[in-house]
């Protein structure tokens, strides 16, 4: 006994792909199959929304100590940072925040650190760009546990250090 089988998707000679036919027959064959079927289109509007919103970048620069070679770098450091947000058609601008002449062996006494994290909470920063892991925190515990809170963050929050080509969000 020979069964006769009825292909669920066949091609056309038409215009349209091959992807849109098959989705048409199945639907088709669905629909014949349950009345009471229902198609649900994709919201192309909404997603389209979201893919124009720009990223909210900021800079964080930051030396330890204030002599004139560290000022050098500092300024230096500030500079790239802004000309790098700006340049990029895909971020809005969300700032610089700097410490000057502060270590970075514990986070309490870096006001600009503190602010930009709090930025972050606020919702007005997507990502961080710095030069290093050693300018962001020379405290591992601090840089890790830094660096959790903000990727828990909804949105996520992620640091870019430009040094060692590391995103915390990949």
């Amino acid at each position: 006994m020979e069964e006769k089988r009825t292909a669920l998707v066949t091609r056309k000679s038409n215009k349209t792909g091959i992807g849109q036919r098959n989705r048409e027959q199945i639907r088709e064959a669905y629909s014949t199959a349950n009345p009471n079927l229902v198609v649900i289109p994709v919201k192309e509007a909404d997603k389209a929304a979201k893919d124009t919103r720009k990223m909210r970048v900021c800079g964080y620069c930051r030396v330890s100590t204030e002599t004139e070679e560290q000022q050098g770098s500092f300024e230096l450091q500030i500079q790239e940072a802004e000309k790098q947000i700006k340049e990029n058609p895909a971020w809005d601008f969300a700032g610089i925040y700097a410490d000057e002449g502060i270590s970075a062996t514990s986070v309490e006494r870096r006001k600009e650190f503190l602010r930009m994290i709090e930025d972050c909470k606020a919702g007005k920063i997507d990502l961080i760009i710095t030069k290093s892991v050693s300018r962001f925190a020379r405290n591992l515990v601090d840089c890790i546990s830094t660096i959790r809170l903000l990727k828990n963050l909804t949105p996520p929050v992620g640091i870019y250090f430009e040094n060692d080509r590391l995103n915390t969000l990949d």
